[in-house]
């Protein structure tokens, strides 16, 4: 990361109240020798199969890429929600789509008060899904069916999401806030399998679906 970035979210942190007078005068001191800050294990920070130099090019990296996922998740469900045929999802539908919107401009408002820019685009399994929820040829059971096979299991799916957060130490603020959002993504993949179980039965079932990683 560059220096002055680096200091300069340092700076932000401690001016925000994330960082203690004490905290910020041993991140510098850090920073002035020439190693990182806020580092996980060997002066690395792993998340969502990434590497990172330290928390805080994590947490930059990470805000960018879930607010473009759940950016790319609006467009997408709110595309299904205007094709709905089923009456019994379609205000489900159209709530995870409200979800997906306001994560969206929450994690750019936390990039602004952060001083981060919006850089990152959609994964391309996100395209692949707003591709498929976008299709008129596709039912509503079918599109159900596929979600269920990305996720079957919502707490393994968003268990590197989890892992990232509880690794989050000094931005407290953030680490809320990805609390918060997995709770909402737990909430809404939960519905998805379960209405997908009420339309289409003893439909079979995947073993094993994605990650997180693999598809913000």
């Amino acid at each position: 990361m560059n220096r002055d970035f680096e200091f300069k979210q340092l700076l932000r942190a401690y001016r925000a109240g994330i960082l203690s007078a004490e905290s910020f005068e041993s991140e510098m001191a850090v920073l002035d020798n020439g190693s990182s800050a806020h580092t996980n294990g060997a002066g690395r920070f792993q998340v969502l199969g990434r590497t990172y130099a330290n928390e805080c090019e994590a947490i930059a990296a990470m805000l960018d890429r879930f607010r473009a996922g759940e950016a790319n998740g609006a467009v997408a469900f709110n595309n299904w929600a205007k094709l709905v045929t089923t009456d019994c999802i379609r205000s489900g539908v159209r709530m995870i789509a409200e979800r997906e919107g306001y994560h969206a401009r929450i994690f750019e408002r936390r990039m602004q008060d952060l001083g981060i820019e919006c850089k990152a685009g959609a994964s391309p399994e996100g395209n692949r899904i707003t591709e498929c929820l976008s299709d008129p040829k596709l039912s509503d059971n079918e599109k159900l069916l596929r979600l269920n096979a990305l996720a079957p299991d919502p707490d393994e799916f968003f268990k590197p999401v989890c892992e990232f957060v509880e690794k989050i130490k000094d931005d407290q603020e953030t680490k809320e806030l990805f609390k918060l959002y997995v709770q909402d993504e737990l909430s809404s993949a939960k519905w998805l399998n379960y209405a997908c179980a009420a339309l289409n039965g003893s439909a079979p079932q995947p073993t094993q679906g994605k990650s997180a990683a693999s598809v913000i």
